[in-house]
């Protein structure tokens, strides 16, 4: 029976992946974080224009900090 401890589980073998790859799964990873934030920005203009916008004085906002 294998042991299971925590320092087992972690993978010590590395794997090779070819560079042109590497470099397409990058920017595929930057393009769907980048389409996240601009759907987060859509929402965000939304609420405002919908008035779902909170409003709070500055000393409260860094009490909140």
């Amino acid at each position: 029976m294998q042991d299971l401890t925590p320092k087992n589980t972690a993978v010590e073998d590395y794997v090779k992946i070819p560079k042109q790859e590497y470099n397409l799964l990058k920017e595929v990873y930057r393009t769907v974080k980048r389409q996240a934030f601009i759907v987060r920005i859509d929402e965000a203009e939304r609420n405002f224009a919908a008035g779902k916008a909170k409003s709070m004085t500055v000393d409260d906002l860094i009490a909140t900090v």
